[in-house]
């Protein structure tokens, strides 16, 4: 098993063991295909939905490539791969994809001034449609998300 540092800037204030509990309590596949679906599909995402779907795509990257992630229940992990992990494997595209969304709606990635408008937006806006990500999400933010969806294109 690969240790993984947490996703500081991502997870600051969100809590890995309530959705590892929501998770757990539904059927596992069945809630991360719908998360990565409404976020695919949803018309913004606000900053609180783009925690849930990196945290999610964290799980999946934690039961596919076998990485401990610091914060995740280890045995709840280890379940999952071995009842899950064919299922699992099967969401792979629709999170990259919902990953690939988060960066897309937040005009501020991929631009030069990525970082200015980070630093002069305040982190107590809330977010609007023009703006997918919070305006306190920092270019540290995206490159924690391109990351993950980096991981997940690997094997």
């Amino acid at each position: 098993m690969v240790a993984v540092a947490g996703f500081e800037h991502l997870l600051k204030s969100y809590d890995i063991g309530d959705l590892l509990d929501d998770i757990a309590s539904a059927d596992p596949p069945a809630y991360l295909r719908r998360c990565f679906a409404e976020g695919c599909s949803a018309p913004t995402l606000s900053w609180p939905r783009v925690q849930q779907l990196a945290a999610c795509a964290m799980v999946l990257d934690a039961v596919l490539n076998t990485r401990d992630y610091e914060d995740f229940e280890a045995e709840l992990i280890a379940d999952w791969r071995l009842h899950y992990a064919v299922a699992f494997a099967k969401l792979r595209d629709s999170a990259r994809l919902a990953l690939r969304r988060a960066l897309e709606l937040n005009p501020a990635v991929g631009s030069a001034d990525a970082a200015a408008a980070a630093a002069a937006a305040s982190p107590m806006v809330p977010s609007t449609p023009s703006s997918a990500v919070e305006p306190a999400s920092t270019p540290d933010v995206f490159e924690e998300l391109r990351e993950l969806e980096h991981r997940l294109d690997r094997v």
